[in-house]
């Protein structure tokens, strides 16, 4: 798995946009570790935010169904291969 933050400043623009830098397999990955992070208190989109390393106010505090999340985060950060 890659640094997060290395992923961030790899693929972020001049204004700290993230351009799809996870790979399927670390987004894959993540999504079974963050039963630990519900556990923990953690929203399921601030897990995501956190592991990755991206500022996303509309996902980190979101209280959409994760289904609802996993879509916006495969449109948006996920690499197409």
């Amino acid at each position: 798995m890659t640094n997060p933050f290395e992923q961030m400043v790899a693929f972020s623009d001049n204004i700290g946009h993230t351009e799809k830098p996870i790979s399927q397999e670390d987004f894959e990955l993540w999504q079974k570790d963050v039963i630990w992070d519900a556990l923990h208190g953690i929203r399921y989109g601030q897990s995501f935010c956190n592991r990755f390393g991206i500022s996303n106010n509309l996902i980190y505090y979101s209280t959409w169904p994760a289904d609802q999340i996993d879509e916006y985060i495969k449109r948006e950060y996920i690499a197409r291969s």
